[in-house]
């Protein structure tokens, strides 16, 4: 039975057509009855267009003659502005092929979807290197497929875990040497911001030295930097941790703290890092130079909040 309401109908694909052409058809029926009205009217105007965008060279065609002759106020044929837009068609045409080929083929050859495609064994590491990081820069191309890319990605083995007392010098003093240079002028510049030294002379001396290694480093990744320069880093960090002239004991016996709940050092430096920045003392540029020798170490320094 049929029902009072009924879902409408949609309008089938063949309709939609249908309907776009009979639109189509009465647009064109308008404008052309528009121009048969106007035509001495638009007919300058349009006369004028054309001029303009071939700087007036449109006039030496059969075309520019007839329009620009034509007297003012005289109609024009009704086919003439079809006509005489052909040339520009099909030059509009053409142009816009030439671009559209043109972007697909930088496209099919430029765009990241292709250069980042996997091939069909998939991306090696050595491949992933090779092509996206700077050689000698902030990783170094492993020898092996084994080897791990990046050795500023591999945790740093806290040796104070094993001292009883930090304010021993002799004793911290048997453990300095296998802190890693940056890392030992990273720990001195996180604990002089937590529990500041003293002598303020120490960070700026010790800031020189550790870009001093960094930019040797980032200008040839195998140099073997100067003995007595890592013995001066590794002892402002000794100085950093055991010294208490000065100091306020407490936020020392923190930092204290911190080197026993951690067996990564760069865990550790973290940590230090969190605590001079709640204390509002870390100051983001002291740490710029680890770019160029673990860049993961200073992003998380600066990052951390």
């Amino acid at each position: 039975m049929t029902t009072l309401f009924q879902k409408p109908v949609q309008a089938t694909g063949a309709g939609k057509i249908v309907g776009a052409g009979v639109l189509g058809f009465a647009t064109l029926a308008m404008l052309g009855l528009v121009w048969w009205s106007l035509s001495p009217i638009l007919g300058q105007i349009y006369a004028g267009i054309r001029l303009a965008e071939t700087a007036t060279l449109w006039r030496f065609t059969g075309w520019g003659r007839y329009f620009t002759g034509m007297p003012a106020g005289q109609p024009f044929a009704f086919v003439s502005i079809y006509k005489s837009s052909v040339g520009f068609g099909l030059g509009a045409t053409l142009v816009t092929a030439l671009l559209g080929f043109l972007a697909w083929r930088k496209r099919s050859r430029e765009h990241i979807e292709v250069l980042i495609t996997a091939p069909a064994a998939g991306f090696a590491q050595r491949d992933i290197l090779g092509a996206f990081v700077p050689a000698g820069r902030l990783v170094r191309t492993p020898v092996t497929e084994a080897e791990v890319a990046d050795p500023s990605a591999l945790p740093a083995a806290n040796p104070f875990t094993a001292l009883r007392d930090l304010r021993d010098t002799r004793a911290v003093e048997t453990v300095a040497d296998s802190v890693p240079w940056y890392l030992a002028a990273a720990l001195f510049l996180t604990i002089d911001a937590a529990a500041p030294l003293k002598d303020r002379k120490g960070r700026d001396a010790l800031l020189k030295a550790a870009r001093t290694a960094a930019d040797r480093l980032a200008a040839d990744p195998g140099v073997v930097l100067p003995a007595d320069l890592l013995s001066t880093l590794r002892g402002y960090m000794l100085v950093a941790i055991t010294d208490q002239a000065g100091r306020d004991i407490d936020v020392l016996n923190q930092v204290h703290a911190e080197f026993g709940g951690e067996d990564d050092l760069k865990d550790v430096i973290t940590e230090l890092a969190a605590l001079a920045l709640s204390r509002r003392a870390l100051f983001f540029p002291d740490y710029a130079w680890l770019r160029h020798v673990d860049p993961n170490l200073q992003s998380r320094i600066t990052s951390y909040a």
